[in-house]
């Protein structure tokens, strides 16, 4: 309609220079009648479109009995996942996502063994990983020049690949995530030569309406509650686990769930039956609460069998602005590997009996955001230890010795400079104290920077 008035305008003109013009009178009139015409088709021109955009601007979205606008079968549409497309061809979503990461640490006083064991100063050869773990810190009577102070470690074993995919079936969607990081030991071609490090797993599932089949995180865990830390492994009274299981989620209400789940056991010396977990979640309009148990079988060929469980709550509350309060409480008999501190430190055979250790351990985490892209962390945690009288017994002043206790405390600022990209820095301060009285401080500074991919 736009473009027709200035043809109109334009045929008026030529109309008004052919009357100027000297001419025949007949050539004259007939010249008249044929731009009357075309005027008049103009006009009709531009009222059927004016018709039609009233009709395109008042019509549903969707006609009934209208036939759905076709496709190409070639061409890529957005998914139901978010940042997600639709795989040409299929109904299936597909999603890409991870990040490249660059991780820092400067230990100032004592760094674990592990980060400083074997040819070409690899870290992280066994399950010490090189990120923060106070419940194996060495022993300050035991520092020298290898596992002594002012030590500094980079890698980029951090960086995370994933892909996660959504098909509707039956009126429900099948999920299948599949996740991998590079931080996996690796003692060939180390730091000495390439850098090279190793692809890990750490998501491999499938979901399909309450039932999850698969690896991920363990059902004992609440990441709602997890502290934000910039070290890989944050504070060490929250579990850690990631495995097999076979998970049921049953609806409660509105905005409550319960899971139940058996999962891969790895506890004492063989695995009879797997570990069976429980978990109930509720929402609320400013955060969560988690419920949480686990039981856990041990067995040892010479002094039998003990039974091990764990309890667990967490929750977080957003509080007025943008600040937000978490907090964790993780405890039992023989709770183990539930807990990053008591990996170590779950069964006993001291005094030619088998026992559990009795641990209890949380943190506290406060987060204070000064505007959209600055964020800091105030976190603290303590870990606690009981057992018999002779696991109790003061040790012989060895980095293995059991732990009576342990205290963490860190503070840290995360920025985005711009998008895709974050920047943290932190320092973290840990103790452990074994039943002997012994001590091992961690003193250290976390760095990081992650670049998204999209």
């Amino acid at each position: 309609m736009t473009r027709m008035k200035p043809i109109a305008a334009a045929l008026s003109a030529i109309g008004m220079i052919a009357l100027a013009s000297p001419a025949y009178a007949g050539e004259v009139e007939e010249l008249k009648a044929t731009m009357k015409k075309m005027m008049e088709r103009i006009e009709q021109l531009e009222a059927q479109q004016k018709s039609q955009a009233a009709a395109l601007k008042s019509a549903p979205a969707t006609t009934a009995g209208a036939a759905p606008v076709a496709i190409p079968a070639n061409v890529v549409t957005a998914g139901t996942l978010p940042n997600s497309i639709k795989i040409p061809g299929t109904d299936t979503s597909l999603r890409v996502y991870g990040y490249a990461q660059l991780d820092g640490v400067y230990d100032l006083k004592g760094s674990i063994p592990a980060r400083n064991t074997g040819a070409g100063n690899t870290y992280g050869q066994n399950n010490y990983d090189w990120a923060s773990n106070v419940a194996v810190q060495p022993l300050n009577r035991n520092q020298n020049g290898v596992q002594g102070k002012n030590q500094f470690y980079s890698t980029m074993k951090t960086s995370r690949l994933g892909l996660e995919t959504s098909t509707p079936i039956d009126g429900q969607n099948l999920t299948v995530k599949l996740e991998g990081d590079f931080n996996a030991p690796n003692a060939y071609q180390g730091e000495g030569i390439s850098n090279s490090i190793l692809f890990r797993l750490r998501h491999a599932y499938g979901e399909y309406g309450n039932f999850l089949v698969g690896q991920t995180w363990s059902n004992f865990l609440d990441l709602g509650s997890f502290a934000d830390t910039v070290d890989f492994n944050g504070p060490g009274a929250v579990p850690m686990i990631r495995q097999p299981q076979l998970r049921y989620t049953i609806p409660v209400g509105a905005s409550s769930k319960l899971a139940l789940s058996v999962e891969n056991p790895q506890s004492g010396e063989t695995d009879r039956r797997p570990d069976v977990t429980a978990n109930f979640t509720t929402n609320f309009t400013n955060g969560h609460l988690s419920l949480r148990a686990v039981t856990l079988d041990y067995k040892n060929s010479t002094y039998g069998s003990k039974q091990g469980w764990g309890l667990g709550a967490g929750g977080s509350y957003k509080l007025t602005g943008n600040d937000t309060l978490v907090a964790q409480i993780n405890g039992g008999k023989g709770i183990g590997r539930y807990m990053l501190n008591s990996y170590t430190q779950s069964d006993s055979t001291a005094g030619s009996q088998y026992n559990l250790w009795t641990a209890v351990g949380g943190h506290v985490g406060y987060t204070h955001a000064w505007n959209e892209k600055t964020r800091s962390n105030l976190i603290m945690a303590y870990t606690k230890f009981s057992g018999t009288s002779a696991m109790e017994a003061p040790g012989t002043g060895s980095d293995s010795d059991p732990n009576k206790h342990i205290k963490e405390i860190s503070v840290n600022t995360f920025w985005r400079p711009m998008k895709n990209t974050e920047l943290g820095l932190e320092y973290a301060w840990g103790q452990r104290e074994t039943f002997a009285g012994d001590k091992g401080t961690q003193s250290r500074v976390n760095a990081t920077a992650r670049f998204t991919l999209f």
